[in-house]
């Protein structure tokens, strides 16, 4: 449950510094500065957002464990891979 709440968490940032890049446009009608600098500041929470998100993705892949997050394996930041039993060539399977 805790790498959901850090998915989610990641995904809220996002869509704030998506409301600050609508935000920016509406400022940069009255005041150009204003605007600009609401952009960087827009795009600086973006891209905190989505290093947050890849930061997530790669303590999940460390502490491992099955995810129901269908955009980490569209995107190939986590896909569950089951363990497989390890295969011997030299064993024999039943006994002679």
């Amino acid at each position: 449950m805790e790498f959901e709440m850090g998915y989610m968490t990641a995904l809220v940032i996002i869509g704030l510094s998506f409301l600050g890049f609508f935000l920016t446009m509406m400022i940069s009608e009255i005041n150009k500065k204003k605007g600009i600098v609401f952009f960087i500041m827009s795009l600086i929470l973006f891209g905190l957002g989505v290093y947050y998100y890849y930061v997530v993705g790669e303590w999940q892949k460390a502490e491992g464990g099955p995810s129901y997050n269908k955009l980490n394996e569209y995107l190939y930041i986590y896909r569950y891979t089951p363990s497989t039993p390890s295969y011997n060539p030299d064993a024999v399977p039943f006994p002679e």
